[in-house]
């Protein structure tokens, strides 16, 4: 095969992009609005349950808005590295800086986990705090719709192709 595959066979494409699951930022929105409307419900008789609450519940309530009309975030893959867009942060890696990806487990959900150089000199103590509870001194915030070892693979698939690497599927025809 002289192409590269993503990982149900079909031509790896020189860029993608992908954004986080929007029916789960839906769910997030619709359990923020509940905890708001009992808040509002049980009124200002209670000011700290009443502002404590309502105020979190509405932040979250802020946060999950736009996600879940798919706009805010999203990981971008070409040919060089990978750009990931969060509300708050955006950053980008080069495929040659980065180790492989894996699924790495953050309190209850599955992540993608890397390495970089370039981590590990900005920032050495969160680097190693990290390394030490998930096993990686990077994460993405999301996996954008796919499961951790399936944006895992992809994102081993760009950066194999990036570095040359030979495709581990690839037969040679004889």
């Amino acid at each position: 095969m002289s192409g590269w595959l993503d990982a149900e066979g079909d031509p790896l494409p020189d860029s993608a992009e992908l954004k986080p699951d929007r029916l789960r930022w839906l769910i997030i929105f619709l359990i923020s609005a509940g905890f708001v409307a009992i808040a509002v419900w049980i009124g200002p008789s209670d000011p700290a349950l009443f502002w404590g609450t309502g105020g979190f519940f509405v932040f979250c309530g802020l946060v999950a808005a736009p996600l879940m009309f798919g706009v805010g975030a999203r990981l971008s893959l070409d040919r060089n590295g990978f750009r990931c867009q969060t509300l708050f942060r955006t950053f980008r890696r080069q495929w040659r800086e980065c180790s492989v990806f894996y699924p790495v487990s953050a309190g209850f959900r599955k992540y993608v986990g890397f390495s970089t150089p370039q981590d590990d000199t900005a920032h050495p103590n969160m680097a190693a705090a990290n390394r030490a509870l998930i096993g990686a001194s990077g994460m993405l915030p999301d996996t954008f719709g796919l499961t951790a070892d399936d944006l895992a693979d992809l994102l081993n698939r760009f950066r194999a192709r990036a570095l040359g690497v030979p495709e581990p599927d690839a037969v040679e025809d004889p």
